[in-house]
């Protein structure tokens, strides 16, 4: 059974001297490998990425009124 940890999907890879787009590439190609072998790091991300969206739209909607009578005294 080979190693196919260190292995990537594109050939240009391993090349020294890479164009920007397949350097972007060879490094989604790493990102997508340890997210598949070792998917705790971005479920973590997940789940504090949507409490944080849920606390911004709580802040949000919140109630202002109180805050808009107290700067307008006349």
């Amino acid at each position: 059974m080979e190693n196919n940890k260190n292995k990537s999907t594109f050939e240009y890879c391993g090349n020294e001297v890479k164009t920007l787009k397949e350097s972007f590439n060879c490094q989604q190609d790493k990102l997508h490998g340890s997210v598949v072998e070792n998917p705790l790091g971005f479920i973590i991300f997940y789940v504090f990425s949507v409490f944080f969206i849920a606390i911004l739209f709580q802040l949000s909607t919140r109630n202002m009124k109180g805050k808009g009578k107290k700067n307008k005294r006349s």
